[in-house]
């Protein structure tokens, strides 16, 4: 597992899009600040022993939240860079603290986790209120989905892979990779799409005329910024209209297909009406074409794969 470095060090120039109060707190030195919060982690867990050990998220200040654990850097750089290049509504990200904790283990001598420090999200989540939205409201949220996703697909990409993370490195992608491994970086689309059929190998025979016709169509496109986890707790909603997205850590530069293959319907049929409404130019068929490649790459066979009639519950 690679080593994180020891202090959030995102796109060059971007820290001036960070309110001032946080610019003064990432004055302090790092070792004070990772002291800080793994104080305030520790005092919440005495404060509420057992029911918050395995949040994720804490609230620690008014409209300022603490997030701890195996946190990517594509979150916090993910949130910069919407701050810095569009107008959009999230989270954003005051700090990220990586730091390693060693372990006795053949195959890797430590992990690492983080603290990331942000801004509340307006709103609240689509699943939570979902069964209050009327038709008139959800067409509103699924067609400002649509610019919010034609806006963020245009944030450059200022590395040098052009499939990677918003971070540079390789990506998190769970519909194409075992748990706990990210998807590596690419030079481009057309080398993605090679290595996924080369990961199908004997059973590419039955696949190519399922899925090569979408690898001929996005080969020969340019990446675009994504999400990547489209969900309905992913989505914000504030008084009937869409108030942003938050959980960046699946952020990166991506074929077009990327955010309607990788959404997690969870079968949601406000979440579907939602998502064809802001991503109208990709179908099911495709969806569901890429989702079995990428059961059939990590060993499923064909047959068994599309039993399924959406992503496998390991998704």
């Amino acid at each position: 597992m690679a080593t994180h470095s020891a202090t959030f060090r995102p796109p060059i120039d971007l820290w001036k899009h960070v309110p001032f109060l946080g610019r003064l707190w990432l004055a302090v030195p790092t070792r004070i600040r990772l002291s800080l919060y793994r104080f305030i982690w520790w005092a919440a867990d005495r404060i509420y022993p057992g029911r918050l050990r395995t949040t994720r998220v804490r609230r620690i200040l008014p409209g300022i939240y603490l997030k701890f654990g195996q946190i990517k850097a594509s979150e916090p750089h993910g949130m910069v860079l919407l701050r810095r290049h569009t107008n959009l509504y999230s989270s954003i990200a005051l700090d990220y603290v990586p730091y390693d904790i060693p372990v006795e283990n053949e195959s890797i001598d430590h992990f690492t986790k983080a603290f990331l420090l942000m801004t509340t999200a307006r709103g609240k989540p689509l699943c939570a209120v979902e069964h209050e939205l009327t038709p008139d409201q959800v067409t509103t949220i699924g067609l400002e989905l649509r610019d919010y996703l034609s806006e963020m697909h245009t944030i450059p990409n200022p590395y040098k892979y052009g499939l990677c993370s918003s971070a540079g490195g390789e990506l998190d992608a769970p519909l194409f990779t075992m748990q706990n491994f990210d998807l590596q970086t690419f030079d481009d689309i057309r080398s993605f799409h090679a290595w996924l059929r080369e990961r199908m190998q004997r059973h590419w025979p039955v696949m190519q005329p399922r899925v090569q016709p979408i690898f001929s169509k996005y080969d020969v496109q340019q990446t675009v910024f994504s999400h990547g986890d489209l969900s309905t707790d992913n989505i914000m909603v504030h008084d009937g209209r869409l108030a942003g997205l938050i959980d960046w850590e699946t952020s990166g530069w991506m074929p077009a297909y990327w955010d309607y293959v990788c959404s997690r319907w969870n079968r949601s049929m406000v979440f579907q009406t939602i998502l064809k409404l802001a991503i109208p130019e990709h179908s099911d068929k495709e969806k569901y074409e890429m989702v079995i490649s990428a059961a059939v790459s990590q060993g499923m066979e064909p047959e068994s794969a599309a039993t399924f009639e959406e992503a496998p519950d390991w998704w």
